[in-house]
C-alpha cells in the first residue's frame, strides 16, 4: 500500500509540473513579447520563409488585418523579376545581417495595445526597432514595426497619398 502512495505522489507531483510548464509557455507565446519572439524563431534569419508567399499563414498569424494584408499585396502584386518595397528584411530593417547582443524587451501594455522593443547589434552598428501590437480575438498581433526616424512598416507598405489640394 506503501508504494502505490508513494507512486501515486510521484506521479501528481510530474502531472503538475507538466501542467504547470504548459501553461508557462502558452502564457509566454500569448502576450506582446511572446509573439515577437515567436515570430523572430519562425523567420529564423529569413529561412523560414515568412515575408515570402510560402509564409502566408504566419503572415496573418502575427500580424494584425491591416498590416498583413499590406504585407500580402507587397508579396503577391509586385512582377516578376522586380523589388517590392519588401526589399529588406522587415524584423532587422536590414537587406543584410550579422545579428549579435539580441534581446527582446518586456512589452508595455495599456489596455489592448502595447509596445515591444527588440535591440541588437548588426554587423556592430546598434539597432532598435518597436513593434506596435494590438489585442484583438485573436490574441496580440502586430499592428507596425517602428524603425525610427519616422519610418514605420505600414507606411512604407502603404500606397502613396494622391490626394493633392
Amino acid at each position: 500500500m506503501k508504494t502505490i502512495n508513494v507512486s501515486l505522489t510521484l506521479l501528481l507531483v510530474i502531472l503538475v509540473g507538466v501542467s504547470t510548464h504548459a501553461t508557462q509557455r502558452a502564457k509566454k507565446t500569448n502576450s506582446p513579447d511572446g509573439v515577437v519572439r515567436e515570430l523572430y524563431r519562425v523567420h529564423n534569419d529569413g529561412k523560414g520563409g515568412v515575408f515570402e508567399a510560402k509564409g502566408k499563414k504566419y503572415i496573418y498569424k502575427f500580424f494584425d488585418q491591416k498590416l498583413a494584408d499590406l504585407i500580402w499585396k507587397d508579396i503577391t502584386e509586385t512582377p516578376e523579376g522586380e523589388v517590392g518595397n519588401l526589399d529588406f528584411d522587415p524584423l532587422y530593417n536590414a537587406q543584410d545581417t550579422g545579428i549579435t547582443h539580441f534581446q527582446i524587451g518586456r512589452p508595455v501594455v495599456s489596455a489592448d495595445k502595447a509596445t515591444v522593443l527588440v535591440s541588437f547589434r548588426n554587423f556592430g552598428q546598434r539597432t532598435r526597432i518597436k513593434f506596435a501590437l494590438n489585442k484583438g480575438k485573436e490574441g496580440w498581433q502586430i499592428s507596425n514595426v517602428n524603425y525610427g526616424d519616422k519610418t514605420d512598416l505600414v507606411t512604407l507598405l502603404s500606397p502613396p497619398n494622391t490626394n493633392e489640394e
